[in-house]
């Protein structure tokens, strides 16, 4: 992961032969990676602070309408250290079997929702890259203090210098 993205308030790491691109909308923002592949890495953020459920019940929708053979999972996994609602979606297209996972969490600025997607033979080689994106994102004001929030970037700081340093979990 050579390359980082700091903007809006949020950061995260992504490999560095990987296109970025940005999509402005009257309330959401997005920054997509796109590997040389067919796999690809968005983050949304939405300034109306809809319900992290709302949030993944559309996208689970939009799955639904478009794929006809799809199966989904609920996850509790964590994304810049705050719990989310999320789910794991296998779905097969062009008779290809697909992989993605969607992440949704509220901050006091904005609700995040995290996709990313790949198919079934890309997933050994690039499912880590991307899961390791996600752990790499951070977002100023995520939390309920000021201080909170200098903790997290101090300890996401350190963690992509290979660091430890003492942090409370308990936020």
């Amino acid at each position: 992961m050579d390359a980082t993205y700091q903007d809006h308030g949020i950061q995260f790491r992504y490999p560095d032969d990987w296109e970025l691109g940005e999509q402005q909308e009257a309330d959401q923002f997005s920054v997509t990676v796109t590997s040389p592949t067919t796999a690809f890495w968005t983050l949304s953020l939405f300034n109306s602070c809809p319900e992290p459920d709302d949030v993944i019940e559309s996208v689970l929708d939009a799955f639904h309408e478009e794929y006809d053979e799809m199966d989904e999972y609920p996850t509790t996994a964590r994304v810049a250290r705050r719990p989310t609602v999320g789910r794991d979606i296998d779905f097969v297209c062009l008779n290809t079997m697909n992989f993605a996972a969607v992440r949704s969490f509220r901050t006091r600025q904005f609700t995040a929702m995290v996709l990313f997607q790949l198919n079934e033979s890309e997933r050994e080689d690039l499912e880590p890259i991307l899961e390791q994106i996600t752990r790499s994102l951070s977002c100023a004001g995520a939390s309920t203090d000021a201080a909170e929030d200098d903790d997290e970037f101090t300890a996401d700081a350190a963690g992509l210098l290979g660091l430890e340093i003492d942090a409370d979990e308990d936020d």
